[in-house]
C-alpha cells in the first residue's frame, strides 16, 4: 500500500509535548490539530464545516524545533504521512485518531507575521543527504546575493531574473 500524504492547515489545539524513547535514543514530539473547512452556502454566506482533529507527531531534530515554534491556537500548516492509531478508552470502548507523521512543521504566515531563525550544523554526516551544510567561513550569504544554479530548493532560476521561477510577461 502507498503512504497517503496530506496537507494540512488548522490551528494548533494543544501545546507539543517532548517525549522520549523507552530506549531513550529518540526524541519525539506531538500535539493537536484542528482544521475546519469554511464554504460558501447556498445563501452565498461563509459557513464553518465540521472540524477534522489530527495528532502530529515529529521526531529528531524537528520535534526541539516544533516544541520551541508551536504554541495552543497558533495557525500552522502541517505536511506528513497520514496514519490510523487505534486503541481501547478507558471506557473499553474502541477509539481511532487521525496522525499525521510530519515532515514539515511551519506557522501560517498568511494569518500572521513570523520571525525565523536558521539552524546552523557544523558538519555534515555523511549518512544524512538532508543534513544542512554551514554557511561558508565568510558568514551568511547577503539577502539580494544571486542563489546557486538550481536555487536553494533545487528550482532554477528559467530566466535570469533571479526570481526562481518563469516570468513570461
Amino acid at each position: 500500500m502507498k503512504d497517503v500524504v496530506v496537507t494540512v492547515s488548522g490551528f494548533a489545539g494543544s501545546n507539543p509535548a517532548l517525549h522520549v524513547t523507552p530506549d531513550k535514543d529518540k526524541e519525539w514530539t506531538s500535539f493537536r490539530v484542528a482544521s475546519t473547512r469554511r464554504y460558501v452556502n447556498d445563501d452565498g454566506e461563509w459557513t464553518d464545516g465540521r472540524t477534522l482533529w489530527f495528532t502530529v507527531k515529529a521526531w529528531r531534530a524537528a520535534a526541539q524545533n516544533v516544541v520551541r515554534s508551536v504554541r495552543k491556537g497558533d495557525p500552522v500548516v502541517v505536511t506528513g504521512r497520514l496514519e490510523v492509531d487505534e486503541w481501547t478508552g478507558p471506557d473499553g470502548q474502541e477509539r481511532v485518531s487521525l496522525v499525521i507523521a510530519a515532515s514539515a512543521v511551519g506557522i501560517d504566515a498568511t494569518r500572521g507575521r513570523v520571525e525565523f531563525s536558521r539552524l546552523v550544523h557544523h558538519g555534515r554526516p555523511a549518512d544524512d543527504p538532508f543534513a544542512v551544510v554551514p554557511p561558508d567561513e565568510g558568514g551568511e550569504a547577503r539577502p539580494d546575493a544571486p542563489l546557486p544554479d538550481g536555487g536553494l530548493d533545487g528550482v532554477p532560476d528559467l530566466d535570469g531574473t533571479g526570481r526562481r521561477e518563469l516570468v513570461t510577461a
